[in-house]
């Protein structure tokens, strides 16, 4: 292993979730192994052993792990066994000390080594065993038939499951308008007495079922609500609903539906408290159809099972006779001695119901509970302990009459044991094939081309949108699901595997009874039987997500996001694919639109995004459908035009040109630079072309350029003054009092022209501000005045880009600085303030002093001069303002 492959070792051992330890094997003179050494162990490891790596390293099993937890050390057992045979074992394992669940892979690298590999898998397990209890639960659930489904054992199990605050279960009554809350998990000693309080217990209580509710269950199972009163609907006084609402702090209902073909059954309520939220519901569903598919079975069976266990009984050797309320063993027949092994005298004289095996003796309670109200318990099974300590499973027919229970019963060990047997079978099977994220199922053709589908789990159901039972009455209306334009090569990729036996693939389109088509994706290996017929064993899945983030990453990979068109990747493997004499003659024209920066500047991004989109589509509108655009830049496009002559290209060019110049952004025109270039042979490579058309748009581009942006000057002072009308005359005083205080201060009359510029522009960025802000009446926000004083910033952006403002943009930057460098955007002071820049301020202030704004009064002239005499020194130059005081005042006054 070079150095580099054992650094990338090191870190994965290093950074690896997994616990890992490499012992070197010790041997005896013999060559037997007789312990090991710690020679390698990861953080993971560590966090297991809770123990520092320095702890292990260079130690021995027998010395290292002497004072660890016992369970610790079990799994050095297997070491030894893998050492011995050279084989990989892998093995499941509980360490009591950090209460978890490890699976463990021991297996050897290289001779006299050997590693172990720790996978915490605590949740799987956990998962496993709550799935274990409920299925078992669910179970006895149904066992009891129709008439006792009251079994608090699965609502509590539902309760805990979920982190729900009750779980009730209501059944429809047989007359089909009402239905009862048979069962309520939740019953604590505190909500007992809030209920007795409240006069109100819901156990036993028959509601109506009015039209309302009938219109909530017409939802999809679960159905979630955020609060309890929609299922209220009335049933209950205003008062008591008010008074339960008070003292629960009650949240999300969930409601499950118990329904099979039709048959409404009832439902199970998940009630949660507070905020909290149901958790695991998925899970929840597979117990709720599990036992759907239990409830049905036994419906069907129930008369006819009645019938044929009355007549079995009289036939039963096992009698029992016992006092209701007392329990004691009134009689026993002959039979019980050699059912349970002991004499008959001695399980007359004792406890016989201490006999009754402990997981079974609350179900035994709850029969006798039976009893006393139903008069009559039928095919009930617990267990009793024999002389030799095993236990035997008894199933009892019991009557009451008077103060007796008179019964007879049957030793079922042997058929429980295979019902228990059979039934973890199916439990295994349906676990597997249901919890699977698909379906996975058996495909038969046989040789004259039909098919079925011997074997298919619930998955299969909601992967096609067909029932179980259409699939089994109609197989072939599963391919009838496929998209049209898939149909063909699923079936010619099932004709291929069906002739050469090869493994089946196919991912298509199924479109579901909503509409919504989804994608599927399937695979199957065929197995060949007599007589040419062919079973596949396969499965399939939703990959619709999968295909939804492939599409969007190959549109994202060849497409533009902001205007939708192709991007530069694209063209870049277009301009191969194009260049063939089946295109020729083949035009390509580059188009560069023209003020994206001006025009982010001077009204934002997003208005630069619009000018953009409305170029794309202007571009879009006239091509034909064989031609292509392609955004290649910033602000460049390239037209792709197969079967395009130069004549042609020019006159689309021109039309463009002109369509551009019809349509504006914020007042601004659009317009573009456009270069045509047209490959007609091979003569000129395709790069050639495109250079061409490249080099003549910047050549249009040059030769507009500068004519172009005075005019987009022009267009944004004019679109300011139409925003803000009070704008131009503001402007124009504040160049009138700026040019007096330039003549006054000594300027040539080249200087005070370019002054009085600077100011007519000096609030050209205003632009990018919106009207609520600059028409505001009252004071602005922080948020607001961070927005004002971006406007020097972006009239220096837009003025920027034409070179003849160069001076005119620095100017404007400044005319919001002050002298003592508490001014923006920059804070510079003094003589760092272009001089220009100090005049436009004092001019500016005191016109807008003068003439007021939305959001403050005018000032008297005596008011504002004050105000302009006491900020110099701070806000303006001192200098400047005496001269203003000396010569310009005068004249203002005048």
């Amino acid at each position: 292993m070079t150095e580099r492959d054992q650094t990338k070792y090191q870190s994965l051992l290093r950074h690896m979730p997994q616990g890992y330890v490499e012992f070197k094997v010790v041997y005896d003179e013999n060559g037997e192994p007789v312990d090991y050494e710690f020679f390698e162990v990861n953080a993971a490891f560590e966090q297991i052993m809770k123990a520092k790596r320095e702890q292990f390293l260079g130690g021995r099993i027998t010395e290292k792990l002497k004072d660890f937890e016992y369970s610790e050390r079990e799994w050095i057992v297997q070491v030894a066994r893998a050492v011995s045979s050279g084989e990989a074992i892998t093995f499941e394992h509980f360490s009591r000390r950090n209460k978890a669940w490890y699976e463990l892979s021991v297996f050897s690298e290289r001779p006299g080594y050997v590693s172990t590999l720790f996978n915490d898998i605590t949740p799987h397990v956990q998962e496993n065993n709550a799935l274990k209890q409920l299925v078992n639960v669910s179970h006895r659930f149904v066992a009891t038939g129709r008439d006792l489904l009251i079994n608090q054992h699965f609502l509590d199990q539902i309760r805990d499951f979920t982190g729900a605050k009750a779980v009730t279960l209501n059944l429809m009554n047989e007359d089909g308008a009402s239905y009862s809350t048979v069962a309520l998990s939740g019953i604590d000693e505190l909500l007992e007495r809030s209920l007795d309080v409240l006069g109100f217990h819901p156990v036993g209580k028959k509601w109506p079922m009015t039209e309302k509710r009938r219109e909530l269950l017409e939802a999809g199972s679960p159905i979630i609500f955020d609060e309890i009163e929609p299922l209220i609907d009335g049933a209950l006084p205003k008062r008591l609903v008010k008074n339960i609402l008070r003292i629960f702090d009650l949240g999300q209902v969930v409601l499950f539906k118990i329904e099979k073909d039709g048959v409404f059954y009832g439902d199970l309520t998940i009630v949660m408290q507070g905020q909290k939220r149901a958790s695991r519901l998925g899970l929840v569903e597979l117990y709720i159809v599990h036992i759907l598919e239990q409830m049905t079975k036994a419906d069907q069976q129930v008369g006819e099972t009645k019938d044929s266990m009355f007549e079995g009984f009289a036939t039963v050797d096992l009698e029992c006779i016992m006092s209701l309320h007392k329990r004691d063993v009134l009689h026993l027949n002959k039979s019980w001695e050699r059912v349970l092994g002991f004499p008959l005298e001695e399980l007359e004289n004792t406890d016989f119901i201490g006999l009754v095996h402990p997981d079974d003796v609350e179900k035994t309670e709850r029969a006798f509970a039976e009893l006393d109200t139903a008069r009559e318990l039928f095919r009930f099974v617990n267990r009793y302990r024999t002389v030799d300590g095993d236990y035997r499973s008894i199933e009892w027919h019991c009557k009451v009459q008077g103060s007796y229970i008179y019964a007879v019963a049957k030793d079922v060990t042997e058929r429980v044991q295979l019902e228990e047997e059979l039934a973890e079978r199916d439990r295994l099977l349906t676990k597997l094939s249901d919890q699977v994220p698909g379906a996975i199922y058996q495909f038969e053709r046989r040789p004259d081309g039909s098919f079925n589908f011997p074997f298919f789990s619930r998955g299969f159901e909601v992967l096609t949108g067909i029932t179980l039972e259409e699939i089994n009455q109609d197989p072939g209306l599963v391919f009838t699901k496929i998209h049209p334009d898939d149909y063909p090569d699923v079936m010619a990729t099932i004709d291929e595997s069906y002739r050469n036996l090869t493994i089946w693939d196919a991912e298509f389109r199924v479109i579901m009874p909503d509409g919504r088509t989804t994608w599927i994706l399937g695979s199957s290996r065929p197995e060949k039987l007599a007589d040419d017929h062919v079973l596949w064993h396969g499965y399939i899945g939703d990959v619709t997500e999968k295909k939804k983030y492939e599409m969007e990453i190959e549109y994202l990979s060849y497409h533009d996001q902001l205007t939708g068109v192709k991007n530069r990747r694209y063209f870049d493997e277009a301009l191969i694919t194009y260049d063939d004499p089946a295109h020729y003659p083949l035009a390509l024209i580059v188009v560069d639109v023209n003020g994206l920066k001006l025009t982010n500047d001077a009204f934002g991004h997003l208005v630069g995004d619009r000018l953009l989109i409305e170029a794309t589509n202007i571009l879009k509108r006239e091509l034909r459908g064989k031609d292509t655009v392609a955004r290649i830049g910033g602000d460049e496009f390239v037209l792709i035009l197969p079967q395009t002559s130069p004549r042609e290209a020019k006159q689309l060019s021109d039309r463009l040109n002109r369509l551009f110049h019809e349509r504006s952004i914020e007042g601004l025109p659009i317009s573009a630079s456009f270069g045509e270039a047209v490959k007609i042979d091979e003569t000129m490579s395709i790069v050639e072309v495109y250079n061409l058309a490249e080099d003549r748009m910047y050549h249009h581009k040059v030769s507009e350029k500068q004519s172009r942006r005075h005019h987009s000057i022009q267009l944004i002072m004019r679109t300011l003054y139409e925003k803000i009308p009070r704008e131009e005359a503001h402007s124009e005083r504040v160049a009138e009092l700026a040019g007096k205080l330039g003549e006054a201060m000594g300027f040539t009359s080249s200087e005070v022209s370019e002054l009085k510029t600077a100011a007519v522009l000096h609030d050209i960025g205003k632009v990018a501000i919106s009207n609520e802000i600059l028409d505001k009446t009252g004071p602005l926000s922080e948020a607001e005045w961070r927005e004002i004083k971006r406007h020097p910033e972006v009239s220096y952006n837009i003025l920027s880009t034409v070179p003849e403002y160069g001076v005119l943009s620095e100017i404007v930057l400044a005319h919001h600085e002050r002298w003592d460098g508490k001014g923006y955007p920059k804070g510079v002071k003094e003589y760092d303030i272009p001089l220009a820049s100090r005049i436009i301020s004092i001019a500016d202030t005191f016109d807008v002093m003068v003439t007021g704004r939305p959001y403050r009064q005018a000032k008297t002239i005596d008011e504002a001069l004050t105000v302009i005499r006491e900020e110099a020194g701070k806000q303006f130059d001192p200098m400047v303002v005496d001269v203003f005081f000396e010569k310009v005042v005068p004249t203002l006054q005048q």
